[in-house]
């Protein structure tokens, strides 16, 4: 069974606003309109919601958008009987407009990381010149936990910023010292209906230099240059005496001639260092650098 014809009914259309916390502008939509459907004797509910193709103005299927563009989509319909073969559709319509709250929470981290050094820099020995191990220190990291909506969500894109610190200055934080640590997105898909948009979430963490190190290497490795072998002057090899780079590599001894079992200071040249106060620390790069301010959460 079909419909026979359609006519938007003037009677019927409405609509109206919501402004959430005061806003100058509406958040959220309703629409109505109402359509006389002419139908076949016999024709259920069912038969005369599912009319179109008929007009130029069809019954719109759920899920359809608000011909005034607004962010207003099918949501319900209803079918009357007026008598054997009229009915009066109402069709309502229910959105939001595009969320753009951001929801911004500070917090922090804390982790025991080990340390050589005291507040004022100097290197942590015994009275006899030892350096003293296994010390650590309370670090306290600031976190900010961004919550937002997103309209798209690519996971690989997020995942390149898992392995990078920012290259740009992100919530007064200097390049190098941010680093996304966690992100979770959450949308819900509907067969033949509007795109959710995604609720996510984004932790980022900001490493205070610490221990000498600059803004530029604050998610470094650090780490002390020593080991159990040294550089040393060997008479029997032909060396230049003025280059240590050229000189033979042996088993660093300690000051009663034996050979160390636990690592030694180095110099840069890798002869053997034995002020601690003059220890040298090298960083590793472990993380690319990305600019975080393309990643949109601020």
């Amino acid at each position: 069974m079909a419909a026979i014809n359609v006519t938007p009914m003037w009677s019927k259309e409405g609509g109206s606003g919501e402004s959430e916390k005061y806003d100058s502008f509406a958040t959220k939509f309703s629409h109505t309109e109402g359509y006389m459907v002419e139908a076949q004797p016999g024709d259920s509910a069912e038969d005369v919601l599912a009319t179109s193709g008929l007009s130029v103005m069809d019954i719109p299927d759920y899920g359809a958008r608000h011909r005034s563009g607004a962010d207003s989509f099918v949501d319900s319909k209803d079918a009357q009987p007026l008598g054997p073969i009229f009915w009066v559709v109402t069709v309502n319509y229910k959105g939001s407009r595009f969320d753009s709250n951001v929801d911004i929470e500070w917090t922090d981290s804390t982790s025991s990381e080990p340390i050589d050094r005291d507040y004022n820099g100097r290197a942590i020995v015994t009275d006899n010149n030892e350096q003293v191990e296994g010390l650590t220190y309370e670090l306290s990291d600031p976190v900010v936990v961004v919550r937002r909506k997103f309209l798209l969500f690519n996971a690989y894109t997020i995942s390149l910023y898992r392995h990078a610190t920012n290259s740009d200055t992100f919530l007064g934080w200097p390049p190098g010292t941010a680093r996304l640590i966690g992100i979770s997105a959450k949308n819900q898909f509907k067969w033949n209906m509007p795109l959710e948009q995604w609720d996510v979430t984004a932790r980022v963490q900001f490493r205070i230099p610490y221990m000498g190190a600059t803004a530029e290497n604050a998610w470094y490795k650090r780490w002390r240059h020593e080991g159990l072998f040294v550089r040393e002057p060997s008479a029997q090899d032909l060396i230049d005496e003025t280059d240590p780079s050229t000189w033979p590599i042996a088993r660093a001894r300690d000051n009663m001639g034996q050979e160390v079992t636990k690592p030694v200071l180095l110099t840069s040249g890798g002869l053997q260092e034995r002020n601690p106060d003059a220890a040298i620390f090298k960083y590793t790069k472990l993380y690319g650098s990305l600019p975080y301010s393309a990643l949109g959460l601020i």
